[in-house]
């Protein structure tokens, strides 16, 4: 399926959900806006307790070339994927991991920023943060990892004044610390829940 922000369809209930607790104005981002950028590596998310994970950087890290900058590349962090309402997770392509590769990048993104990590990343602006999503969903779709492509509501979800909000709120200080080993996780019997390979390997 060809991407682009230029379709127009009716959200119904999906407009609704997202509109109750987003409500506000969006950073609109145009079609022209969103660039070609290169996503590779290898996503490994470790599950902790309920709705909390970790991305764990591996030997071949998940790394994207955004079009206007250089490559990013997440360090170990707490995540819950996507924060997609919960209403929605029933939807295809509206799961908290149904774009998996491109919420880590872009909770990496707000972890840089709300944190004040002495990385590049810290230093890209709240639109930014969503045409990166923009591109990395792009990327996806185009090596064909995506079959319901729903990546124009997802745009607008983080692009709210309510997702602005957040990015500027910084995170306290326990929020912000580095996860603890895989070794001490895996003692606790933590469990992996997501490990795939961009490019997918050739069977």
């Amino acid at each position: 399926m060809a991407y682009t922000f230029s379709r127009r369809r009716s959200l119904g209930m999906i407009g609704a959900v997202f509109a109750a607790p987003l409500a506000g104005c969006a950073t609109w981002i145009r079609e022209g806006d969103v660039g070609q950028g290169e996503l590779s590596g290898r996503v490994l998310v470790e599950w902790v307790q309920e709705d909390r994970f970790i991305y764990r950087r591996t030997e071949n890290p998940l790394r994207f070339t955004p079009s206007f900058m250089g490559t990013i590349e997440p360090q170990d962090m707490y995540t819950d994927g996507g924060s997609i309402p919960r209403a929605l997770w029933g939807i295809p392509g509206l799961s908290p991991w149904g774009l998996g590769p491109a919420y880590i990048i872009h909770d990496w993104l707000f972890q840089a920023h709300r944190c004040g990590l002495d990385v590049p990343e810290a230093k890209i602006s709240f639109r930014q943060s969503a045409i990166i999503l923009a591109e990395v969903g792009k990327a996806m779709i185009a090596s064909g990892l995506i079959r319901n492509d729903l990546l124009d509501e997802v745009i607008w979800g983080v692009s709210t004044r309510y997702a602005k909000a957040l990015w500027n709120k910084p995170k306290p200080a326990e929020e912000c610390e580095v996860p603890v080993s895989s070794r001490s996780l895996r003692r606790s019997m933590a469990k992996t829940v997501v490990d795939f390979t961009i490019p997918p390997p050739q069977l």
